[in-house]
């Protein structure tokens, strides 16, 4: 019964850390996570020191001695991700180490792409007129598209127009066409360099919240597209410009 509980105590144990190591990963950019690792730095090497000092047994200052060494490797660890601009990204298939917002968005202002020259009130009826039926998201987010800045992936854009032949699907037609009227040069890029675009700025979901892509039957799609629904996108365009 004892051993049964070390292990059940042990295993909890372990979860909680690895779920606060990834944690720190994920939110890296987060000074609140740069003043705990400072934190505990601090308070190990203190408790290091008061180790040593006092004279304690051999064996609790060797084994604290390794203690040490692997919590600094640890915060070493977090701080190499946040000066090589990396983050880990948890999927269902597990954790993976991708390159950060700020690299993307500096791949994206390397394209030869501007937004259409738009005064602050313009802008801010655009968005107005979009963000009524076409997506949702703060204002803010719809300037860093704008400007080609850096967005979190927590604040990206939602499209939610719905698909005239699917009410269930999201009209990735109409997000093409709206980028291409808001985004100089948008229409030049190659197919999986506006699929990156589009992913980077935006959240595609349905109606029932299953998560959609863009993908090149999309953009060939659209390219061939001469609907009114598509029309009326440059039309509200035209009615701020």
């Amino acid at each position: 019964m004892f051993f049964e509980r070390v292990a059940i105590f042990t295993l909890q144990l372990r979860a909680k850390l690895a779920a606060f190591f990834k944690f720190m990963l994920q939110e890296i950019d987060s000074q609140f996570v740069h003043l705990i690792i400072t934190c505990i730095i601090s308070f190990a090497t203190l408790l290091l020191l008061y180790v040593w000092i006092l004279h304690f047994p051999l064996w609790i200052q060797l084994g604290y001695i390794v203690s040490y060494i692997m919590i600094v490797i640890i915060c070493a660890t977090i701080y190499y991700f946040h000066i090589t601009n990396k983050k880990v990204r948890i999927n269902p298939e597990g954790m993976e180490v991708v390159t950060s917002e700020n690299h993307e968005s500096r791949k994206f202002q390397q394209l030869n792409l501007k937004a259409i020259p738009l005064t602050p009130l313009q802008k801010k009826h655009i968005f107005d007129s979009f963000s009524t039926n076409y997506f949702s998201g703060n204002y803010k987010s719809f300037q860093c598209l704008i400007l080609l800045k850096p967005l979190s992936e927590k604040d990206r854009l939602e499209w939610k127009d719905a698909s005239p032949k699917r009410p269930k699907q999201v009209n990735r037609q109409t997000l093409l066409e709206f980028l291409s009227q808001l985004i100089i040069g948008f229409e030049n890029l190659e197919n999986h360099q506006m699929m990156e675009f589009v992913k980077y700025y935006f959240v595609l979901q349905n109606s029932e919240g299953a998560s959609q892509h863009l993908s090149s039957k999309n953009i060939s799609d659209w390219r061939m597209n001469k609907a009114s629904y598509l029309k009326e996108i440059s039309r509200i365009f035209q009615q701020h410009l």
